[in-house]
């Protein structure tokens, strides 16, 4: 028999569709597992959204599409990287909405601008600008010389080979990096948190990869941490150099409301002198 025509067909073919197989990462799916990650109930981010419960099971099983304007406004509603926007709207069938700027660009020049005005203000302390990967885009002299006080020139090439410095790769280097840090027992938890923290956010994020490299090999033990963080506000990362034991504590700073995925995920690491000796220290340096 012949598929009925006009609106009919059209009710006809959308039935068909509802009883095919959805793939396991369809849009409806993706925007359950971060209800869930964020540790949402349909029902209270439905009124977070203004839309029905019954409306948000229906595009988180797959049986309606998302508007691309209802798609936004749930990311919204749970505060989803841009990134991981532009993936729910690719999946939907929708183009990206945010772009991703390379921070060589004239268009970003006021950015790199601001970025340059705090690390150089941050002088003679050292500070750094990581991306999602935690490659160093940026940094200050303090840090440079920091870095070059830490490591001699060939295990700071092994380093660099795969392209930029990367922060974490740094502060868990084995043979000169992490014998300098006399508090490992207590900064490593931190460390793997950091990178937690982004995976348990983005499952996509290079944090995951990072952790499962790092976490079996730490060698930390996760009560002294529980000890340390009991006893002082911030967690301070004591460093030995040339026979001086440095004591610092960072501070991390992002962008308040990027419209660009770049932008967005950039981490302005900010370390400061907590003693009189780790002050004259640094300064010393210059």
């Amino acid at each position: 028999m012949d598929a009925p025509a006009g609106p009919d067909r059209i009710a006809h073919m959308t039935e068909r569709q509802r009883r095919q197989p959805l793939q396991a990462d369809h849009v409806g799916a993706r925007l359950s597992e971060w209800r869930k990650r964020r540790r949402e109930s349909q029902l209270s981010l439905a009124i977070t959204a203004n839309i029905s419960q019954r409306h948000l099971s229906f595009l988180e099983s797959g049986r309606t599409l998302p508007s691309r304007e209802m798609l936004i406004r749930l990311c919204d509603a749970l505060d989803i990287p841009l990134r991981a926007r532009n993936e729910l709207l690719a999946s939907a069938g929708y183009a990206a909405l945010y772009p991703e700027r390379s921070l060589d660009l004239a268009e970003m020049a006021s950015v790199r601008e601001a970025l340059m005005r705090i690390i150089t203000h941050h002088e003679p302390y050292p500070s750094f600008v990581v991306d999602r990967q935690w490659r160093v885009v940026m940094h200050n002299n303090g840090a440079a010389r920091l870095v070059a006080a830490c490591f001699d020139e060939a295990t700071l090439r092994a380093l660099q080979a795969d392209g930029p410095l990367n922060l974490m790769r740094m502060m868990f280097e084995p043979s000169q990096m992490r014998p300098r840090i006399l508090n490992w027992q207590a900064v490593a938890p931190r460390l793997l948190a950091r990178l937690r923290n982004e995976a348990r956010g983005d499952p996509r994020s290079p944090s995951a990869s990072l952790l499962s490299e790092f976490g079996p090999s730490a060698g930390c033990d996760l009560a002294a941490d529980d000890q340390e963080r009991a006893e002082l506000p911030i967690v301070p990362l004591q460093l030995k150099i040339d026979g001086t034991v440095l004591h610092l504590f960072n501070t991390i700073t992002t962008f308040g409301t990027p419209q660009d995925v770049g932008l967005q995920e950039l981490r302005i690491e900010l370390s400061y002198p907590m003693t009189s000796q780790t002050r004259d220290f640094l300064a010393g340096l210059v």
